[in-house]
């Protein structure tokens, strides 16, 4: 299994010019993965605006208009993903080089798995905090495509709450595997404060809270143009992961947030 081909799944809207360094820094981050079997695929439904990367590996997919929903834009991702095992790649956070060969060592022989800790990296403190068992972690998920068919496909019609509906249908067909691993292998930076996060207002339905906002964002000023992605990271990741580690005797921190889905997608 760990020899399987991952489709990363970043979808991003509206970044450049000014938060275009956030997509690129997940881009970064793709590159730096130590597992070779690997693509990302880069979904900008931003009118007005196409990207361009020509990082190997990379493949962005430009649409002229935008989605109705968030679920809609990664169902579309998903038929157009080449690999049998698939994940999510938020365009506003970091992940560190073993994530992937890790996940996929986790994996094994389950449909699905994801760790249930991650890093949480709030713009008002220059440190990550460790977070444990809050949220539903969906961001640090590998999942097989047979999960799909045995939960009837990624859940629909959606926007920020897509990630709980997937889980929950993982949980009722008893295929999620979800378990804390150590601290000095966590391999997720989830960003908070810099940027829109979809999950941060609601107002619509039960069902669909986040809807609202969603549109909302899909009504802000977009500044047209060609943008060349140029992936990099502002600073040492793994050197900050590294410090956070030795502080882990500390008890794990909750986040101020449930982890949200692809920024302000």
């Amino acid at each position: 299994m760990t020899n399987s081909m991952v489709s990363c799944l970043c979808p991003t809207f509206n970044r450049p010019p000014d938060n275009q360094w956030m997509l690129e820094e997940a881009v970064e981050s793709f590159l730096r993965q130590d597992y070779a079997d690997k693509e990302l695929i880069v979904c900008n439904d931003t009118p007005g605006q196409t990207l361009v990367c020509d990082a190997p590996g990379v493949r962005v997919l430009n649409v002229p208009g935008r989605f109705t929903t968030l679920s809609d834009k990664l169902r579309w991702m998903i038929r157009r993903a080449r690999g049998e095992v698939l994940c999510r790649w938020d365009d506003d956070d970091v992940c560190l080089p073993p994530r992937l060969s890790y996940s996929m060592a986790r994996l094994a022989d389950f449909p699905e798995w994801r760790s249930a800790n991650y890093w949480y990296y709030p713009a008002s403190e220059q440190r990550l905090i460790h977070n444990i068992g809050h949220g539903n972690s969906h961001i640090c998920s590998v999942w097989r495509r047979e999960v799909l068919e045995r939960i009837g496909g990624y859940p629909e019609g959606l926007s920020g709450i897509e990630d709980q509906a997937f889980n929950r249908a993982l949980e009722s067909a008893s295929i999620s595997r979800c378990e804390p691993i150590p601290v000095a292998d966590v391999f997720y930076l989830y960003r908070f404060g810099l940027g829109r996060h979809l999950s941060q207002q609601a107002g619509g339905s039960i069902d669909n809270p986040h809807q609202p906002h969603y549109d909302q964002i899909g009504q802000r000023p977009v500044q047209p143009g060609r943008y060349e992605l140029r992936p990099h990271w502002r600073q040492d990741y793994q050197a900050l992961a590294v410090q956070a580690t030795q502080r882990s005797a500390d008890p794990p921190q909750q986040a101020a947030e449930e982890p949200k889905q692809a920024g302000d997608q």
